[in-house]
Order: structure tokens, then C-alpha cells, then sequence
């Protein structure tokens, strides 16, 4: 007999901008295997290039980030399993950016997205 364990994802998207001090928070509650993690996803412009932004996705919780397909809006996409990346875009305007994170190799799967913009 095989009994599985429900906990609950909590899902924190961050995204802010250097240029701005503007800071949001939205959070999701999502069912997850096992235990319960907090994930959040930010973004850093850089101040030497607005095109240039580092995303970073980090959680908490004993399970590990396996792999992120991160998707920046401009129709690039990459998938690796280091928590952060940078991402530079080739022209001015709104992008919605999605971290699809693979927790404990894809027991768990959450997608954060969050619209950043650009200049």
C-alpha cells in the first residue's frame, strides 16, 4: 500500500526593478508532496545596462531545486538547474517572465510568472 503525503507550496513572486522603488508581493498556495516551501522569484535590473536583468528563484524546505525552465516573454526560453540567470532582452517594453520550478526531480512543479518592464 502506497500512502502519499500532502503539504502545502507556498509561492512568494518577488520582482522589483533598480530604476524603481517599487517593490510587489504575490503569494499562491499550492499543493505539494511532503512538506511545505516557501518559493520566491526576483529580479534585478542592472544599473549599468536596462536590458540586462538576473532572475533568481530561491525556497525554502528540505527538498531541492532540480531544474528551472525559465521563459523571459521575448521567446527566449533556457532550462537549468542553477537558481539564478541573467537575461538580456533586445528591446524596450513588458515581458512576462516564468520560472517553471522542478522540486525533488518533479514531485513538485510550480510556475511563478510575473510581468517586468523594461526600458
Amino acid at each position: 500500500m502506497k500512502i502519499k503525503l500532502l503539504g502545502i507550496l507556498f509561492l512568494t513572486v518577488t520582482v522589483f526593478s533598480m530604476l524603481s522603488s517599487c517593490r510587489k508581493v504575490e503569494e499562491d498556495v499550492v499543493d505539494c508532496l511532503s512538506e511545505s516551501i516557501l518559493t520566491s522569484l526576483h529580479a534585478h535590473v542592472s544599473g549599468s545596462n536596462s536590458k540586462q536583468v538576473e532572475f533568481n528563484v530561491s525556497h525554502s524546505g528540505e527538498n531541492q531545486i532540480t531544474s528551472i525552465v525559465w521563459t523571459f516573454g521575448d521567446g527566449t526560453t533556457t532550462t537549468t538547474s542553477n537558481t539564478t540567470v541573467t537575461h538580456l532582452y533586445n528591446a524596450a517594453g513588458s515581458y512576462e517572465v516564468k520560472a517553471e520550478v522542478s522540486i525533488n526531480n518533479g514531485k513538485c512543479t510550480v510556475s511563478p510568472k510575473k510581468s517586468v518592464d523594461i526600458q
